[in-house]
């Protein structure tokens, strides 16, 4: 493999792990914005968990890690089977499936007392390869509107200074309804 191959390679990993940060943030955007605990399908098992998680957000480190990251790991599976049984699999589709199933144990790790964490972890969080406690927690101070993304510090900065989440909420909140974001009430597009 040549210089130009390795550098093709590396920057594709490189993107498949912002990729699957950015994907994990709209999902954890959507679960903090759309709907409610009452909404069929999508309230029980995202957004109870979710409001759960915004009033003690220490609580997810008293469950086990594996009820934590079960459905993201069956969300990845199954888009994963999809993308087999249309036989369009490569190694891209590969990595960004392995980034994306760590997204909610990469969000553990940011609200892991430091102590608990393995040195490894913690060198990662020092590289700023992994998201640390620091950076994650601008997300969980009122009004809870930024920093949606849980694995690198990268992605949120940007998403936060082109008004993403901003522009999310105007497609898809009046579609959508957002009946726990009080916050974007006054907006003439707003739908509870």
């Amino acid at each position: 493999m040549d210089m130009l191959s390795v550098a093709m390679v590396t920057a594709q990993v490189v993107g498949l792990y912002l990729l699957a940060d950015l994907v994990g943030g709209i999902f954890h955007w959507a679960e903090d914005t759309l709907g409610d605990v009452d909404t069929p399908f999508w309230g029980p098992i995202f957004v109870h968990p979710n409001v759960t998680h915004h009033e003690e957000p220490s609580r997810m480190m008293k469950q086990h890690w594996l009820p934590n990251n079960v459905p993201i790991a069956i969300g990845t599976l199954l888009i994963l089977s999809v993308v087999w049984i249309l036989d369009a699999m490569t190694w891209q589709w590969l990595v960004f499936g392995a980034f994306g199933g760590m997204n909610q144990q990469v969000h553990r790790f940011a609200h892991a007392p430091r102590l608990r964490l393995s040195e490894s972890v913690k060198f990662l969080q020092r590289i700023k390869v992994l998201q640390d406690a620091r950076h994650h927690w601008g997300h969980h101070r009122s009004p809870h509107t930024t920093r949606y993304c849980v694995m690198t510090p990268w992605v949120n900065p940007v998403l936060d200074r082109i008004g993403f989440w901003r522009a999310a909420e105007r497609v898809f909140v009046p579609v959508f309804g957002a009946p726990r974001r009080p916050d974007l009430a006054d907006k003439l597009w707003y739908r509870a």
